[in-house]
């Protein structure tokens, strides 16, 4: 383990930064403080730690987003935390990424109904744009229709809200 200081250390970009948003966007909401002291995150960084590489002059997390975001929240910027540092070329560090980011979303889903449809959501547009952009696959084992399954989702149709499009956004969009 090696220590470097918060403040050299970075969100990723591509297909990791995907991974990264899709992390955040299904964490729990609570304000970390309520439940987490700063005295803890040694503890929580020893049992969920955080993976970077070397990109030019600072760092980029490769895994442990939850971990890092909650050490960033909770620390100064000129405090030090343990990293792994990591060589791993790029497709490995993004397959190993989206392994932990899916299974800890599978054991740690909550039980309302609500919940794991918006777990499902974020993995399928998540799923849709490391496909699209970045031609990355998901593994089979976890499809879209494998996955509705293990969330207990099977048989129920899960749709995006649309709004209607207002009297001025017509108008631009017939121009």
């Amino acid at each position: 383990m090696t220590k470097l200081v918060i403040s050299k250390i970075k969100s990723p970009s591509g297909a990791l930064g995907e991974i990264e948003r899709g992390n955040l966007a299904i964490t729990n909401q609570m304000p970390l403080s309520s439940w987490l002291d700063a005295e803890l995150v040694d503890s929580l960084l020893a049992y969920h730690p955080v993976s970077v590489r070397k990109v030019s002059r600072h760092y980029e997390v490769v895994s442990g987003f939850r971990a890092f975001h909650a050490a960033n929240a909770l620390l100064e910027s000129e405090e030090v935390i343990p990293v792994r540092v990591t060589n791993d070329d790029e497709i490995h560090l993004v397959k190993g990424a989206l392994f932990e980011f899916i299974t800890h979303s599978l054991m740690h889903c909550p039980d309302a109904i609500e919940a794991r449809e918006h777990v499902y959501r974020q993995l399928n547009k998540l799923s849709t744009t490391l496909r699209k952009t970045y031609g990355i696959e998901m593994p089979n084992k976890l499809s879209r229709r494998k996955l509705k399954t293990l969330l207990g989702l099977k048989g129920r149709r899960i749709t995006v809200s649309r709004q209607r499009k207002s009297e001025l956004q017509r108008i631009m969009e017939s121009r």
